[in-house]
């Protein structure tokens, strides 16, 4: 589980590596047979090289170690 503070980089880009300074939920807006999805977390990222804060999905992001 990733939470604020942790140290984390993208599966599809391992490149940009950054801390996570808020976590929020976000509605989703797919629907499966038994009703909606539960809601998907959108991380915000302080990246390293730029200090840009930069937003992704949770299961877009992976924790270093």
């Amino acid at each position: 589980m990733i939470k604020i503070g942790d140290r984390v980089t993208l599966f599809e880009n391992m490149s940009k590596k950054g801390e996570v300074v808020d976590m929020y939920p976000d509605k989703s807006h797919q629907w499966m047979v038994g009703g909606a999805m539960a809601p998907l977390f959108i991380v915000k990222i302080k990246m390293d090289k730029d200090g840009l804060i930069e937003e992704y999905r949770a299961d877009k992001v992976m924790r270093l170690d």
